[in-house]
């Protein structure tokens, strides 16, 4: 059987949303507008208030799920993130996952420090679990 590639994602965006949700309080939609445009995979929810929900409106979060994520995928999906936070004005997040492992989540360092300047690069970035993406998004608001 021939896994549709549209959907395996939109249901990766359902998947991580939800745990969003779960740690953070914070509803995430998909972006219906990556579609036509490009852009990134996940909004907050329109009715969605408070600092944590404003914290995550400035994020163009990227969401992949493949059957292996190997360092080299991980930067291309980096530069991906990259280049669509740019377009947007936002701050890059890549979440992904592979196959029988864990949700991961890159962000830029200085999103965790701002102290430790504005670096994009993947070797300044740092990788975090959900629960601790989430602990450093209503911690550093």
């Amino acid at each position: 059987m021939r896994i549709n590639s549209r959907q395996k994602g939109a249901s990766a965006e359902r998947e991580f949303a939800g745990l969003i949700a779960d740690w953070c309080g914070v509803r995430l939609i998909r972006n219906l507008e990556q579609t036509r445009s490009g852009g990134h995979d996940l909004i907050v929810h329109p009715d969605e208030i408070g600092a944590v929900a404003d914290a995550f409106r400035r994020l163009a979060i990227e969401c992949k799920r493949y059957q292996t994520a190997t360092d080299a995928q991980i930067a291309k999906w980096w530069t991906q993130a990259l280049i669509q936070a740019d377009d947007a004005g936002l701050i890059p997040v890549l979440a992904y996952r592979a196959n029988r492992a864990a949700w991961r989540v890159v962000v830029p360092i200085y999103r965790i420090n701002p102290a430790l300047g504005t670096s994009q690069q993947i070797e300044h970035a740092a990788t975090l679990t959900v629960e601790g993406f989430c602990l450093s998004m209503r911690e550093t608001i």
